[in-house]
């Protein structure tokens, strides 16, 4: 649920994702702030909303997982970044929960479930560090991990950078509860490791998401023909930006562009520009590569599939001349 309601509303919080791979999220107010202390006092109200109950550990445990999403915006490039600091409940053993109702044995369970998932993904993200392809993160599995999609997205091709602080009790009586939080943390920990040791891989010119503004209006421009102002319709966004822009948003800008029965026609433009983007969007998530990390081109993977037909076929004629010796000697 969102903790910072405006008064009357009361809809659950919906995570999904969209056609283009986003995460959505659906019942959730955004507020704008000038400064920390706006920032701050936000928090503060967040907090005080938070669910929590008196439980045999604690007499004010999280029963829920406590999320803020923070996004900024560089005012001299326009490029949007954003934060997610997310507080985990803890998990609890069938010890500490054995005198819940009803209610909260439900909570335990969901909270234990979620966390579950969250160290399936660390140890399938930190497999995925180390290997070439295979390995399946299951971030979807649970509503925590979806909305943490760029962290675990192997393929996601937004920059990310993520930091687990682990809060260990010094009290002896704590130290099974210590050691699972150490096992929950260790292994990302590794995963960054994993990461920095591999090969540097090839920079794909093609991917759009990697593009400059620059080269997304010449891209534009191309694709347009001319007929539409490209610096116009791409404005001011980076490549990953204009990847990230709905189907409904290019309509919108070319339809802004469109002249007195013109409209038809940018419609048809802005159907192409969309469909064009994803076509090199889907290109570059499927894109090939050797081990040391190189792209493979059409070109070379056809000139390999040619060079393995002509060995099957020399392979064929040697297995047929065997077999006919092997019948003129018997």
């Amino acid at each position: 649920r969102d903790c910072l309601p405006d008064a009357g509303e009361g809809k659950g919080v919906q995570i999904g994702e969209g056609l283009n791979g986003a995460v959505l999220i659906r019942n959730m107010k955004t507020h704008v702030v000038a400064d920390a202390a706006q920032l701050g006092t936000l928090i503060k109200r967040a907090n005080a909303t938070r669910a929590t109950a008196a439980t045999a550990k604690n007499e004010t445990s999280s029963r829920s997982h406590g999320v803020a999403i923070l996004k900024v915006t560089n005012k001299k490039t326009s490029v949007e970044g954003t934060l997610y600091v997310i507080d985990l409940a803890g998990s609890e053993s069938a010890k500490d929960s054995k005198d819940h109702d009803k209610h909260r044995m439900k909570e335990t369970k969901e909270i234990n479930s979620s966390l579950l998932v969250l160290k399936d993904c660390i140890r399938a993200r930190t497999n995925a560090a180390a290997a070439d392809d295979g390995i399946h993160v299951p971030y979807r599995r649970n509503k925590l991990t979806l909305l943490m999609k760029d962290v675990f997205d192997i393929g996601c091709s937004r920059l990310c950078s993520t930091v687990v602080i682990a809060n260990c009790s010094p009290l002896v009586s704590d130290i099974s509860h210590t050691k699972n939080t150490v096992k929950y943390a260790a292994p990302l920990r590794v995963a960054v490791a994993s990461s920095n040791r591999q090969k540097n891989l090839e920079l794909d010119v093609f991917d759009p998401a990697l593009w400059t503004n620059d080269a997304m209006v010449a891209w534009v421009d191309s694709v347009a023909s001319g007929k539409i102002d490209a610096k116009l319709f791409v404005n001011s966004l980076t490549g990953v930006q204009f990847c990230a822009l709905s189907e409904n948003e290019f309509y919108a800008r070319a339809e802004a562009q469109a002249q007195l029965g013109e409209e038809e026609g940018m419609m048809e433009i802005a159907k192409t520009l969309y469909m064009g983007m994803w076509t090199l969007i889907v290109d570059a998530k499927t894109r090939k590569r050797r081990p040391d990390g190189s792209i493979i081109t059409p070109e070379q993977e056809e000139e390999e599939r040619r060079r393995l037909e002509e060995e099957t076929v020399e392979r064929a004629k040697v297995w047929a001349e065997r077999e006919k010796f092997m019948k003129s000697e018997f």
